[in-house]
């Protein structure tokens, strides 16, 4: 009874494992007839492609000599005093062409600022927002968004006008008269700590000390003819004394170091290739005119099934490709 039951089982199984394989080995088949097709459709337009490559990097060429070259320069800085959102809309609602001639105007190609970005969710900041492609309404961006930096790039069409440019901005910033008032408050109040912290760590020292001669002193009881000699648990501030010491160095060292409203984290470069060479031009042109060209083959390749799927598609019969 037992092997008349198992029987059907085991041959369900045997043909489950056989549809599975079946299917398996028609979808590995159907994604190498794809890829062959895919091959032997460049393979057979080689020519049409290289041409329009070649097309691509003419053009390219052409665009390069015709357009003027540029060159961009990027500064990574943190803010002690305003938020970076309003570093960063006070920089690209500067109107700075006013601080430069009409000659030095004509060298300047832009300047605007900008968030880093943290993509890992490691508390670092890994690249720099392109905000003039990303949606300002975008959650994901804004999570990204590290708080504590703001990007300034600046392009130029001579590299010379890098150290004006840098000398204009911190100028701008600089003389605004709600920076300086905030950064004057800021040190006036850090000083102001210094001499109550250094206060709190003389009381507790002098504190440590009355405990130790005060209620450290021994104890004697005399029981029969022994005499017991004991010491009370002292109280240490070891701890809170180190604390506050270091709070006051990190203060000593913010009033020496951080002075100014801004810090630089990584400052302007001068460049030496310009942004728009010629071989990212060529490789842009080149990609566009690959695209280009690789719908154009496609439909004079398969235009027969194109335009049959398109006439059916308008109710009419169609023709069959041949």
């Amino acid at each position: 009874m037992t092997e008349k039951k198992d029987t059907p089982q085991e041959i369900d199984l045997i043909e489950l494992f056989s549809n599975i394989g079946n299917w398996i080995g028609k979808q590995l088949r159907w994604i190498l007839n794809i890829l062959l097709s895919i091959f032997y459709f460049f393979l057979r337009n080689a020519i049409w492609f290289s041409l329009f490559i070649i097309i691509g990097v003419a053009f390219g060429f052409y665009f390069h000599k015709i357009t003027k070259l540029f060159y961009h320069s990027d500064m990574v800085g943190y803010s002690h005093t305003i938020s970076n959102s309003e570093v960063i809309q006070g920089i690209n609602n500067w109107n700075y062409r006013t601080s430069f001639s009409e000659e030095d105007n004509l060298k300047i190609k832009s300047i605007k600022a900008s968030y880093m970005l943290d993509l890992n969710d490691d508390n670092k900041w890994d690249i720099i927002e392109d905000v003039e492609e990303n949606i300002v309404t975008d959650t994901n961006i804004i999570k990204q968004r590290v708080s504590r930096f703001f990007s300034v790039e600046i392009e130029v069409y001579d590299t010379a006008m890098i150290p004006p440019v840098k000398k204009a901005l911190f100028s701008y910033f600089y003389n605004n008269q709600r920076v300086v008032d905030l950064n004057n408050i800021r040190i006036k109040l850090k000083k102001e700590m210094l001499p109550k912290l250094q206060k709190e760590i003389d009381d507790l020292n002098r504190l440590k000390e009355v405990e130790y001669f005060e209620n450290n002193k021994a104890t004697t009881a005399k029981l029969g003819e022994m005499i017991v000699v004991g010491e009370s648990k002292t109280q240490l501030y070891h701890e809170q004394i180190l604390e506050l010491t270091d709070k006051m160095q990190i203060i000593e060292r913010d009033l020496a170091i951080y002075k100014d409203p801004f810090e630089i984290i990584i400052p302007f470069s001068v460049p030496s290739e310009e942004d728009n060479n010629s071989t990212n031009i060529m490789i842009s042109f080149v990609k566009l005119f690959f695209i280009i060209g690789f719908f154009v083959i496609l439909f004079f390749d398969k235009r027969k099934f194109i335009l049959y799927h398109l006439k059916k598609a308008k109710g009419g019969q169609g023709w069959e490709e041949k």
